[in-house]
């Protein structure tokens, strides 16, 4: 992640040969250990150690005053900061890692001018959402969302455009028969760089941050890198004033901050600990993650200001994680980022059962098989493979095919996601089928063999499949309802299976807000002079992330990132 030019397929295909990137220790020495003082109905004896406010950081060696400061250099930050620049103030963002953060590709947004022909149903998109969290979303934050993104991404083509990014806009909706209310459309915007061109050695997307940041630099603002905020600086009356951080030297430095200060740093993907005590699913049955320095800072900050977390627990995960034959379960990751993962193939459990419509979003595909023997199921496909995906038509980071003519995605422009056959053979089969991780044979018979399936579930197996080409040829599933054009036999020599189990890539559930972006007490009063932004911010997904609204997260991060901004400035 270190290349800000790096072609995101190269990078890709990259984590498939070399495995995931180490994801850095969890800060649970940082703070105070919990202490025991009680028996189990104590309260402060169960408090894992993340939560406990440290004592306050008095050795300053250098006290700086800004107008504002961003916390984290990434689809939130960035933004934030850019904005409050435009409208000259004096900002400072500072970032833990050694760059700035990689750009999301696909950025949601709703209803902007750019696009006066895709004109969403907010209240229809909003009750979906909420229904995707069992009904504890927060709709006002999921509005402000709706109205403000459309707004958002016209800022971000004008402020970018100069510097040669384009803004190609991807609505595409399949067309289901059994279940047409929960097929929302793609409905984002994939920021290329210049002429597009998808297998050159320069991918030339994830560039909108890079960008951006000479935009902001441009205007008077400066990053500072290696330089991550330790705590927030109040006053008596509980006002946020400002942030000490620490530099590449170990130098504390005092940032006083007029306007406030924003925290944009990413969720708690990293943090061991934390992860352990929110959603232990993540720490315990994932064989990949890609969360690297985001380590809980903002959150932690945050609740010691006297903020509160929503209630859940909840993280974006893939169904992309691949298994060999000897891979465990949590850190250190041992598994391979695989796309086709993402593809909605047959799945079949360790017994060789069929166990759910594998037409899910990647959380819910993620944990069916979670909760099957093993906690993985083993994707199955055959030698039409590149026909099936081509007639998938999956959409955002999930689209492997071009997608088809007609749609307001210009596939053969700026087609941002999809790659070709001879990508997908050379990338992300070829070396797995080498490593083993992939289970190539002629019959059924003998990839049953490579699964390591007894002769009992080697019949269960043959029988799952032999149903489950009857209802494709059919045209429909009754067994777990999956859209025909999703269905695909399994009937073509050769034949391959791999393991599928999860890759987690962020945290997704956090503080309480209000449609502001500034934190809330639990007795509903505002911490003034500060404001959480994307993964650090609760509301959106207290229980998982529904992938199903293309780039919806990079979306929201951006939009409440200027909101905090032109909130904190006083600007319409």
């Amino acid at each position: 992640m270190g290349e800000k030019t790096i072609s995101r397929r190269n990078f890709l295909a990259g984590l498939t040969a070399t495995g995931a990137l180490a994801a850095a220790g969890a800060l649970a020495g940082c703070a105070p250990q919990a202490q025991a003082t009680g028996g189990k109905g104590d309260k402060t004896a169960q408090l894992a150690s993340w939560r406990d406010k440290p004592e306050p950081i008095t050795d300053i060696a250098e006290t700086i005053e800004v107008d504002l400061v961003v916390v984290g250099a990434g689809n939130g930050g960035l933004p934030a900061a850019t904005t409050a620049a435009q409208n000259g103030a004096k900002v400072i963002v500072l970032e833990k890692g050694g760059n700035i953060a990689a750009a999301r590709e696909a950025i949601g947004a709703l209803n902007s001018k750019l696009e006066p022909d895709h004109q969403e149903d907010v209240p229809a998109l909003l009750n979906h959402a909420n229904m995707t969290q069992s009904g504890d979303a927060n709709m006002v934050l999921y509005k402000t969302w709706a109205e403000k993104s459309g707004e958002m991404m016209e800022w971000m083509k004008e402020t970018l455009e100069p510097k040669g990014m384009l803004f190609p806009f991807e609505w595409h909706r399949p067309d289901p028969t059994i279940a047409p209310e929960a097929y929302y459309p793609a409905m984002c915007y994939n920021p290329c760089l210049d002429e597009y061109n998808p297998e050159g050695p320069n991918y030339s997307a994830y560039l909108h941050l890079e960008k951006m940041s000479e935009v902001l630099t441009e205007l008077g603002g400066e990053i500072r890198l290696l330089t991550p905020a330790k705590q927030l600086v109040q006053d008596e009356s509980g006002k946020v004033t400002g942030v000490i951080a620490t530099d590449k030297d170990g130098k504390n430095i005092q940032f006083n901050a007029a306007k406030g200060i924003i925290m944009c740093t990413g969720g708690y993907g990293a943090n061991e600990e934390m992860l352990k005590d929110l959603v232990p699913v993540a720490s315990e049955y994932c064989v990949l993650g890609d969360s690297v320095t985001e380590e809980g800072d903002g959150i932690r900050m945050a609740l010691w200001a006297g903020a509160y977390l929503e209630a859940g627990g909840s993280c974006m995960i893939w169904n992309r994680g691949l298994m060999n034959d000897d891979t465990e379960f949590g850190r250190p990751w041992q598994g391979q980022i695989f796309l086709p993962g993402s593809q909605p193939f047959l799945h079949v459990n360790a017994n060789g059962e069929r166990f759910m419509n594998e037409d899910q979003c990647y959380p819910m595909s993620y944990a069916g098989g979670l909760n099957q023997p093993g906690h993985f199921s083993w994707e199955v496909w055959d030698a039409s493979y590149w026909e099936d995906i081509v007639q998938f038509d999956t959409c955002g980071c999930s689209r492997l095919a071009p997608a088809p003519a007609g749609t307001a995605f210009n596939a053969d422009v700026y087609d941002c996601e999809a790659i070709s056959k001879e990508h997908l053979d050379e990338f992300w089969f070829a070396p797995n089928l080498e490593s083993g991780a992939i289970k190539k044979a002629d019959t059924l018979d003998e990839l049953a063999k490579a699964m390591g399936l007894d002769a009992e579930k080697t019949a269960t197996f043959a029988a799952a499949v032999t149903r489950y080409n009857e209802m494709a040829a059919a045209g429909k599933d009754t067994d777990f309802g999956k859209e025909p054009f999703r269905m695909s036999a399994v009937n073509e020599p050769p034949y391959y299976a791999a393991r599928i189990a999860g890759e987690l890539l962020v945290t997704t559930h956090g503080v309480v807000t209000n449609a502001n972006s500034q934190p809330l007490r639990e007795d509903g009063s505002v911490i003034v002079g500060l404001y959480v932004c994307g993964n650090d911010q609760g509301g959106f997904y207290p229980h998982n992330y529904p992938s199903n609204f293309t780039g919806i997260n990079a979306g929201r991060t951006a939009t409440f990132g200027r909101i905090a901004a032109k909130h904190a400035l006083g600007v319409a």
